[in-house]
């Protein structure tokens, strides 16, 4: 997997930079359906001094589809585990599609 970081507004924290790390670890064992030429994930961490606000924005370019989260809160690593499991749920959904999940449901169950 390809990765792309980025820090705005603030200093790249050691805890925070484990943190990340850590998480995109859980993100491949997710993607290993995938060649790892294949996803590239772009990471931006930024603060927002006027409201004092954390902003992660995560973009995951998987074959077929590019998934996308952004949170923002106050507390950083709250934000971030947010942002990666938001992704985490996207990355589920799109392996379902591609397995054609939708369609192994009764027809009552795809209509709800």
């Amino acid at each position: 997997m390809n990765c792309n970081i980025e820090f705005k507004g603030l200093a790249p924290q050691i805890q925070i930079q484990n943190l990340i790390r850590e998480r995109i670890t859980k993100l491949e064992k997710k993607t290993k359906r995938f060649s790892p030429e294949e996803i590239f994930l772009r990471l931006l961490v930024e603060k927002n001094s006027a409201r004092k606000l954390f902003r992660v924005s995560i973009t995951l370019e998987v074959p077929q589809k590019t998934l996308a989260a952004q949170e923002e809160r106050h507390d950083l690593e709250e934000t971030v585990r947010d942002a990666f499991a938001e992704i985490e749920r996207q990355v589920e959904a799109h392996k379902a599609t591609l397995r054609g999940e939708p369609m192994w449901k009764r027809r009552e169950r795809r209509k709800a």
